[in-house]
């Protein structure tokens, strides 16, 4: 069971597009030692305001604590976890 490999999960960050916002993002994942296998940003009708998709493995009850130190280290306008449907 050690060796078993987390789900992946993916995760919406609305942000806005200021102070290195995609460093510090991956920063929290990689300082947490999980691998980003997706990352995608998107334009949104706000033009200060991007849209980041990160998919990464990690256990599904460490998703409120990632999500907790995104909204910590980045002024995030919204931050959610994507349902399996969704992925």
């Amino acid at each position: 069971m050690e060796n078993q490999i987390a789900p992946l999960s993916r995760i919406s960050i609305y942000a806005c597009d200021v102070n290195n916002v995609l460093s510090r993002v991956l920063q929290t994942f990689s300082k947490s030692r999980f691998v980003v296998r997706y990352i995608e940003i998107f334009d949104t009708e706000d033009a200060d305001v991007k849209l980041i998709i990160v998919e990464a493995s990690f256990p599904e009850e460490l998703i409120p604590l990632i999500i907790n130190r995104i909204e910590k280290i980045i002024e995030v306008h919204r931050a959610f976890l994507h349902r399996d449907e969704d992925i």
